[in-house]
């Protein structure tokens, strides 16, 4: 794969910690085919035909350009890595926070200081490391959907829109991980213990 990547898409892959084996040669594919291929195979970025903003090729799991929108990578791929679910809570807004992370201290310290929710007394109440994190807090945050909160935070300099914050009990946030789809449970009463 590293032929077929230029000098500028390797420097870009190396600033977001991938390299070429993580990207799949989607030119040749339907769009259909390499949106199951990529995920098949594990793999991160598609290399695929130019983006229309910038002329770029590398592309998300879902078709964006991530060279574009860098985001579009961090979001892909945490959806089936190995990390942290967590519950954060913050009792001065009355506000929880559904997430996943690698490090935990300094997620909370992030959100913090990003004031998300407009609070920095964040702290974890619950927290369980998973495969396929991204994956499972995206049904949680779903099934939690009628309690979402919209919220602004600055990141980097930019405004940022909340989609993790609901103003719900422990007891719900808790419940929304363990309730299940017609009798399958997110995660076993084992991990919520």
């Amino acid at each position: 794969m590293r032929d077929e990547l230029t000098a500028d898409e390797l420097a870009f892959l190396l600033r977001q910690g991938l390299g070429p084996d993580d990207v799949l040669d989607v030119r040749r594919m339907t769009r259909s085919y390499w949106f199951q291929e990529i995920k098949r195979l594990n793999k991160t970025i598609a290399l695929g035909s130019a983006c229309k903003k910038g002329g770029h090729r590398l592309r998300s799991r879902k078709g964006h350009c991530v060279q574009c929108d860098s985001s579009k990578i961090a979001f892909a791929g945490r959806h089936d890595l190995t990390q942290y679910l967590y519950i954060a809570g913050s009792l001065r807004a009355r506000l929880i926070k559904i997430g996943v992370c690698k490090d935990l201290r300094q997620r909370i310290r992030q959100i913090c200081t990003e004031r998300h929710g407009d609070a920095r007394d964040w702290e974890v109440i619950y927290a369980v490391e998973i495969e396929r994190a991204g994956e499972i807090e995206e049904r949680v945050l779903s099934r939690l959907g009628h309690f979402a909160i919209h919220s602004h935070y600055w990141k980097n300099g930019s405004l940022q829109q909340s989609i993790e914050l609901r103003r719900c009990s422990i007891s719900q946030a808790l419940e929304a991980m363990s309730a299940g789809d017609r009798g399958e449970g997110l995660l076993s009463r084992h991990q919520l213990a």
